[in-house]
């Protein structure tokens, strides 16, 4: 009945998803599933950076549901994996010895921060799935007596690998509930318990290296996850700075309601027993991790803070039911409304946090949804079912939306214009994908409207809006284009090239 309420709560919450369409990342992550249900190679046949769990978790569900709109699957995967999170993270509080009320509270509460639009975008990001793992394990890490079977070490090794294949946001979680585990063992124990959960741990790694090196993509995958990865990192520039400060502000804006509970739980926590310190230590610990690799990464996406709501919402069920104790012990109204005062506060401030920063990342989503279905109209007149077209930019919501394969191996353009990764050579192999199996159509998405500022220009000319990612080495795909394609016509501001003839 609480994983129903809890999913319930949580398609409400991403229900401008479904009804906006993905955003960027998300369309990657689903596009990029499809890819690999037709035959293409992760990282090789179809370019992304990140850990290849999300895209293995996404592309079995869309093969079996092939009659259901992919983005449609990667959604209702994230209500799935949200409510999962938020069942496991009751189950847990209710192990720290929190009341049912309080423990009803927290659950809601921490769905509410993991699914609200700030931080989720609508679903189909990585960290939501990567969370569900780690929290199960953080429930099986806190039973009743300090003992666990080999096997219950293995799977929970098995648990925290697949989080962090999943996303990389979750390694401070995953070194948080090990960390709970060995410190609940008698020093003898804790050696072979953490050989357990590190050789259960690289089972995936293996398996997943292996299948690599089979498809002949394990190169290529070095070569995105590391190389891009340092690229990028390398790029952090006065405007990413600045934006991070911002998204960081309305982040701790919009999470406010569930980080006043918390503090009050963390002092709670504080003066029980034994093991409510560890987990107190182990939370914080998550928390301060996670903000360290924050600093690393040199850039803050509202997404990353998705996994905090555990470690969060695990101290805010003590912390209510403290607030329990403080207003049961007074009886005068005026005592009692200073005491909610606070925690009434964070509540409005978060509600207006929320809604205010989530504003502002739906609209241009919704904006581009409008254009891709517009433009996904012409596409499906002009081509023929299973083409292939070239979307010039970084909008692959077209891919989804027509339900055209790529032609190259990038479903979004960022990659051959960052500085530090792109080269000349990857132009070359670009052009050469193109003039192997050539794309129907070329739909230049870089721009709004054409001639305005975005993505480096096509063949209309163009202001650079850029966000560091700068590297114009582009001439010799622009001359491709323009040699091959003719101008058909311009849809929601998209313009549309149709190849030549022969």
């Amino acid at each position: 009945m609480l994983f129903a309420i809890l999913a319930g709560v949580a398609a409400l919450m991403l229900l401008p998803g479904l009804l906006l369409g993905p955003s960027l990342d998300a369309a990657v992550f689903t596009h990029a599933a499809g890819e690999l249900g037709n035959g293409a190679a992760l990282y090789a046949d179809v370019w992304d950076h990140k850990p290849p769990g999300v895209y293995l978790l996404l592309a079995g569900p869309q093969l079996a549901l092939f009659f259901v709109n992919a983005w449609w699957v990667s959604w209702v995967l994230s209500v799935l994996a949200t409510a999962g999170a938020g069942t496991a993270l009751a189950i847990a509080c209710r192990r720290m010895g929190a009341s049912p009320e309080a423990t009803l509270v927290a659950s809601i509460a921490g769905v509410v921060a993991m699914s609200q639009y700030l931080l989720a975008l609508g679903g189909g990001l990585t960290e939501p799935f990567a969370t569900l793992p780690v929290a199960v394990a953080l429930v099986m890490v806190l039973k009743p007596g300090a003992a666990w079977s080999p096997r219950q070490l293995a799977v929970i090794g098995l648990l925290l690998s697949v989080a962090v294949l999943t996303s990389l946001q979750l390694i401070p979680g995953a070194l948080g509930v090990t960390g709970i585990l060995l410190a609940r063992l008698p020093r003898s124990g804790r050696l072979p318990a953490g050989a357990w959960i590190v050789g259960a741990g690289l089972v995936p790694v293996v398996a997943i290296v292996a299948w690599l090196v089979a498809t002949g993509a394990f190169g290529a995958a070095v070569d995105a996850l590391v190389g891009y990865s340092a690229a990028y990192r390398a790029l952090r520039g006065d405007a990413d700075q600045a934006g991070s400060t911002a998204v960081v502000t309305w982040t701790l804006l919009s999470l406010l309601f569930l980080i006043v509970p918390a503090l009050l739980g963390a002092m709670t926590l504080a003066r029980r027993q034994p093991l409510d310190r560890v987990v107190l230590i182990a939370c914080g610990g998550w928390i301060g991790l996670s903000i360290l690799l924050f600093v690393f990464q040199g850039r803050f996406y509202a997404h990353y803070a998705v996994p905090l709501a555990v470690p969060l919402a695990l101290l805010a069920s003590a912390g209510v039911d403290r607030l329990d104790e403080m207003l049961l012990n007074t009886s005068q109204q005026s005592r009692q409304a200073m005491i909610l005062a606070p925690f009434a506060f964070a509540i409005l401030v978060s509600l207006w946090g929320g809604v205010a920063a989530g504003r502002m990342e739906w609209l241009p989503i919704a904006r581009d949804h409008d254009r891709s279905t517009a433009v996904a109209e012409v596409v499906r007149e002009l081509t023929d079912d299973g083409g292939r077209i070239w979307v010039w930019g970084n909008e692959p919501t077209l891919y989804l939306d027509a339900d055209r394969r790529q032609a190259t191996r990038y479903p979004y353009l960022y990659p051959i214009v960052t500085q530090g990764y792109a080269t000349p050579e990857m132009i070359d192999a670009t052009i050469a994908a193109l003039e192997t199996d050539p794309p129907a159509l070329v739909i230049d998405a870089g721009s709004d409207t054409p001639g305005s500022a975005g993505f480096h220009h096509l063949i209309i000319p163009r202001a650079l809006a850029t966000d560091g990612r700068d590297l114009d080495i582009l001439d010799p795909l622009r001359e491709y284009i323009d040699a091959n394609y003719e101008y058909v016509d311009v849809v929601e501001g998209w313009v549309i090239y149709e190849r030549v003839a022969p």
